[in-house]
């Protein structure tokens, strides 16, 4: 279904409205591939008619689901429908358009992070350079029990610069692909996911 979704998002000419709707059902089924990973505890459940044995997932309330601005809004709402109990923090980063893409990180604030599960939401991971950036900035905060990235599609190079950077941090993604143009953008990819989901700003 993930794969599906990815598919139809991908094409072009797709509206604003459908491509929000994708993004979001898209951080929805990684949660629960994720949820997977979760520790759980088997209990007794009483029924009307007798006893079962049940499933209590541990650490739902432990979560920090971290929204890169601004293209992971929408993805962020599809993982909160999942983690209800989560917090949440936000992270607003600025790349260069040229090599070697530098990066500032303008804007984050965040809950506590110390042993807390933080997931960062980025639907796109090109470079790397942004998320190593924010990554290390998280770190400079606290030390989280696990620290957990959620994209759409990453590029090999970004995975390779940030699990060099960052070997601790468990990687979710729908796709990964081999090609980044001169500019810094994933191919094939899926363009812009900011300018898809929101419309290009003013400069």
């Amino acid at each position: 279904m993930l794969q599906e979704k990815l598919s139809q998002i991908r094409r072009i000419g797709i509206g604003r409205v459908e491509f929000r709707d994708g993004i979001r059902e898209i951080g929805r089924l990684i949660s629960y591939n994720f949820a997977d990973s979760l520790e759980k505890e088997i209990i007794e459940v009483t029924t009307p008619m007798g006893t079962a044995k049940g499933v209590k997932i541990i650490g739902r309330d432990d979560i920090i689901v971290v929204s890169v601005l601004r293209a992971a809004i929408p993805m962020v709402e599809g993982i909160m429908r999942v983690f209800q109990e989560a917090q949440s923090g936000v992270a607003g980063a600025w790349r260069s358009d040229k090599p070697p893409f530098p990066v500032e990180v303008g804007y984050l604030r965040l809950p506590e992070v110390n042993d807390k599960i933080v997931i960062v939401a980025d639907p796109m991971l090109a470079t790397g350079n942004t998320m190593v950036a924010i990554l290390d900035r998280i770190k400079e905060m606290g030390a989280p029990k696990r620290l957990v990235l959620f994209n759409i599609i990453a590029a090999q190079e970004g995975l390779e610069k940030v699990l060099g950077e960052h070997p601790d941090v468990e990687i979710y993604t729908a796709s990964v692909e081999k090609e980044l143009t001169k500019e810094g953008y994933i191919v094939p990819g899926l363009g812009d996911a900011g300018d898809k989901c929101f419309g290009k700003p003013y400069q």
